[in-house]
């Protein structure tokens, strides 16, 4: 099984990365918020993994430390939870703000996450509230924080309806990527000044 991978970047896509190990390249899936966390093209970078196994779906899924691969591996245990669903929950929040949730039976925090249904969101709540180790209070602090004002999880989340909103315009994942990458980055920009900027660019 593979468990971790330690290589040389070579691309950031929009929800993935190519990792050069040994003479072998190897795209893995990854939270959108790792992407800006990740580093340079050409740095060495180290990704704890899951390798996803189906009769029609071979994939490896790439996470920056341990906590986010159990609570990965945890959610894709529920029934109707796929590694997309999941990995669009690590997307748009914290471990800490997830563990809270479930522990706390919160479905309108779970349901926010694209495509995260009121049933689902309950499903999770329920199969999962006994399995996840109870937060402690200053990480409680801290997670109450993230579900509500966190800049990380919000940015993470804007980035993935650009991004929808763009693919949904009919533009190409390089097209998008390109767009992205000449978002103003000395400024903090809403949802809607973000789209304005990528149009912008993409009419040029």
């Amino acid at each position: 099984m593979i468990v971790a991978v330690r290589g040389q970047l070579e691309h950031l896509g929009l929800d993935n990365v190519i990792i050069e190990v040994g003479g072998v390249s190897l795209r893995l899936f990854v939270p959108v918020a790792l992407l800006n966390e990740i580093g340079e093209i050409g740095s060495e970078v180290k990704l704890y993994t899951h390798f996803y196994v189906r009769e029609d779906q071979l994939a490896l899924y790439g996470f920056k430390n341990q906590p986010q691969l159990d609570l990965f591996e945890l959610l894709i245990g529920v029934a109707g939870v796929g590694p997309k669903a999941a990995l669009s929950m690590l997307s748009a929040t914290s471990v800490e703000a997830v563990h809270l949730a479930i522990a706390q039976g919160d479905v309108d925090f779970l349901k926010k996450v694209p495509g995260i249904g009121a049933k689902t969101a309950s499903r999770i709540i329920l199969e999962l509230k006994g399995k996840l180790v109870e937060v402690s209070s200053p990480a409680r602090a801290v997670a109450l924080a993230g579900s509500s004002s966190s800049t990380t999880g919000t940015a993470a989340l804007e980035r993935m309806q650009l991004i929808g909103a763009l693919t949904n315009l009919g533009y190409t994942p390089a097209e998008v990527q390109a767009a992205l990458t000449a978002l103003p980055q000395d400024r903090l920009l809403t949802l809607e000044e973000q789209v304005l900027e990528t149009l912008r660019y993409l009419g040029r």
